[in-house]
């Protein structure tokens, strides 16, 4: 089982994780040309490590980092504000260090890659294959037929309506006899 040191310095490493590279980079060097605090933000005497980075041009926000800092060095919400030692700022760089280490691809990652690599070549596949484009208007219309059935199910229907949309959309002869369509439609 972890001890609360080492529970507080994975803590501290998740949430400089999280930070983006360019401030873990302004934090190393703000770390190295001030004197690091604890406890607070800034103090007579120097500043905590995320406004060091802060003031060496990583501006970001996030609550996390300062909270795991405070917590690793034992004075969160204890109002104490110190000098970081000299072991807390080595284990701080160390830590950020690390975290700025191209890392080797994990298994998830390598699962991720070889998920997309085959979906694009379904993509690619299929966009070779069909390379005639699809046309869908055949289906929608037969969609909007069923959809028109399963609403009026079990009602009378008009279907002046639904005649005149047969007539505008299909190809007929000048001549058809609509009247009798209707009657031989409403016969059945």
């Amino acid at each position: 089982m972890p001890t609360p040191r080492e529970l507080a310095v994975a803590d501290l490493r998740r949430s400089i994780d999280v930070l983006p590279e360019r401030t873990r980079k302004a934090m190393l060097v703000g770390i190295s040309n001030n004197t690091v605090i604890t406890g607070a933000f800034v103090g007579g005497e120097g500043v905590c490590p995320m406004m060091a980075a802060h003031r060496a041009g990583g501006r970001t926000s996030c609550v996390s980092f300062p909270e795991a800092w405070d917590r690793f060095t034992g004075v969160h919400g204890r109002g104490i504000c110190r000098p970081a030692t000299q072991y807390e700022v080595a284990l701080l760089r160390a830590e950020i260090e690390a975290s700025l280490e191209p890392q080797p691809p994990s298994d998830l990652a390598e699962a991720i890659a070889e998920h997309t690599a085959m979906v694009e070549g379904r993509r690619r596949r299929d966009r070779h294959v069909a390379a005639e484009p699809v046309d869908f208007q055949e289906t929608i219309h037969e969609h909007e037929a069923a959809r028109r059935r399963r609403r009026f199910a079990g009602t009378p229907i008009d279907l002046g309506g639904a005649i005149e949309e047969y007539k505008f959309d299909a190809d007929v002869e000048p001549d058809f006899d609509f009247d009798a369509a209707e009657d031989d439609i409403y016969a059945r």
